[in-house]
């Protein structure tokens, strides 16, 4: 079974389609959503989202955190930046907080 996932930035839709499972980058941690999920709403925390779909990993993408909901066979998730978890942008040596995050994210991709 499968359940509709949107992830939304402030430039456009980043993703839009139907998948099996996705792995989210919760606030206290990751969580996964499979269909007929309960309806919830939480926040995220920078972190890589893993998309399956016909039972394989087929998109990691590095979310810039946001919040997620969960509501009738669909997650929709809103964040502020969305990038290619496999292309390595980062400079390790940045004084940035938030690119420090972002390193730290990719540094290892558990779900893969």
């Amino acid at each position: 079974m499968t359940f509709r996932l949107e992830i939304i930035s402030p430039k456009k839709i980043e993703f839009e389609g139907e998948i099996d499972l996705c792995i989210i980058p919760g606030i206290e941690g990751d969580f996964g959503i499979l269909s007929n999920h309960s309806p919830f709403l939480t926040s995220l925390r920078t972190g890589v989202t893993y998309i399956y779909s016909g039972k394989k990993l087929t998109s990691t993408l590095l979310l810039d955190g946001g919040i997620a909901e969960i509501s009738k066979n669909k997650c929709t998730i809103l964040t502020e930046e969305v990038t290619n978890a496999k292309i390595n942008y980062i400079d390790k040596k940045t004084t940035d907080e938030k690119e420090k995050a972002k390193f730290k994210a990719l540094e290892k991709l558990y779900y893969s």
